[in-house]
């Protein structure tokens, strides 16, 4: 039986194992660094907000009791809060890897959560009521939100939360208590509705992909579209917006680039093979990687590719940007460490199992979540 936190109540579900609620004994303190969403923000840019250079060294390892979604955790103040594909979100005390309560939420979450304060903001994969707020302070569930199957990551923007589905729907919830502020509907004769792309935003417009192969912009105030481009292929990667561009990339192999306001295509450049992750973005660059065992570094502003290292496995996560350095995952169980400017190999951690899920970075710790349902915790080798 994992021990609670003296940062959480213990509440022991009859006849199970652990702890059976997630009850924080005190508000969380959150600060603007903290990782609440997928993305690190709400334009989805995978952007580190704290810089730990490698070599790495493991801090702590914990059994997450089943795997995981092609998202990342989410982190705030001493705590690390992560969904499984069992239905559960573990705390874990960031500090020492100690477990701090496991609420079931009863069905596979396969996107990133997003914390707000002592709220926990969760999608369910199958379940009828798919979005569900949990108060952290009181162990309890302060609402539910009936609006499909969700497999992608919310995103928080001022007070709503805005959610794609596997039914072909954008849906703006009102953050505080579920009630549906507006719904966008992909059209009735588009070839498929499935919805696995995240949604981004530059607090204007919510931007996401569609298994149809199309890009879609919608106000965020009023749920109107506002335009649409389409490529060759489904788009399941979740998009990234930063300063007036927006980046995705398609299962045609191409990673675009699209002007925010317009969607007109500023460039596009094929990279070879198929891209299912999403990528990260920083002033000058953008990198992604794709099933061809290749990360890529290109140039933001005319999509040039600058670099390419190629890998011993598919790369279906996205890279996360700390300072110079781009952490990515890999299906061949490595974590790399590239030198941003040149895609110089700075380290290397080999995992027990796959990593299909982006790295995070809070409190100086790189915590990584590999397949075979370990969450493991890197800091720097000189810090320990």
């Amino acid at each position: 039986m994992r021990r609670c936190s003296l940062f959480a109540m213990i509440i022991l579900m009859l006849g199970g194992i652990g702890c059976s609620y997630i009850r924080l004994q005190q508000s969380l303190s959150s600060r603007p660094t903290d990782w609440v969403m997928y993305g690190g923000n709400a334009g989805r840019l995978n952007l580190a907000h704290e810089v730990l250079q490698p070599p790495l060294s493991m801090a702590w390892e914990y059994d997450a009791s089943a795997g995981f979604g092609p998202s990342s955790a989410v982190a705030a103040d001493s705590f690390l809060f992560v969904g499984n594909l069992q239905g559960e979100v573990h705390a874990v005390r960031i500090s020492d890897g100690k477990g701090a309560g496991v609420f079931d939420f009863g069905s596979a979450i396969v996107g990133t959560p997003v914390l707000d304060r002592d709220l926990l903001y969760v999608v369910l994969a199958h379940d009828e009521e798919s979005v569900i707020a949990y108060n952290l302070r009181f162990a309890s569930i302060k609402w539910k939100a009936k609006i499909g199957d969700v497999e992608s990551s919310p995103l928080i923007l001022d007070k709503r939360l805005y959610v794609t589905t596997l039914t072909g729907k954008l849906v703006c919830l009102e953050k505080n208590d579920g009630m549906i502020a507006w719904t966008y509907e992909l059209p009735s004769h588009v070839r498929t509705r499935i919805i696995h792309s995240s949604p981004a935003s530059d607090s204007t417009l919510i931007v996401f992909g569609c298994d149809n192969g199309s890009v879609y912009a919608v106000g965020a105030n009023d749920g109107k579209l506002r335009w649409s481009i389409n490529t060759r292929k489904s788009v399941v990667a979740s998009p990234s917006i930063s300063r007036g561009k927006v980046f995705i990339g398609s299962l045609d192999s191409t990673l675009y680039a699209l002007d925010v306001s317009t969607g007109k295509q500023l460039w596009a450049q094929p990279l070879g093979a198929k891209i299912y992750s999403s990528q990260a973005v920083d002033h000058n660059r953008v990198y992604v990687g794709t099933v061809g065992r290749t990360i890529y570094c290109l140039d933001a502003e005319n999509g040039t590719i600058i670099w390419k290292v190629n890998t011993n496995g598919v790369i279906n996560s996205p890279p996360l940007i700390s300072g110079n350095v781009v952490y990515v995952g890999c299906i061949d169980k490595v974590l790399y460490a590239l030198q941003g400017e040149t895609g110089d190999v700075l380290w290397q951690f080999r995992t027990e199992g796959r990593i299909k899920t982006m790295p995070i970075i809070s409190k100086n710790y790189l915590f990584v979540l590999a397949e075979d349902r370990s969450v493991i915790a890197f800091t720097h080798s000189g810090a320990r």
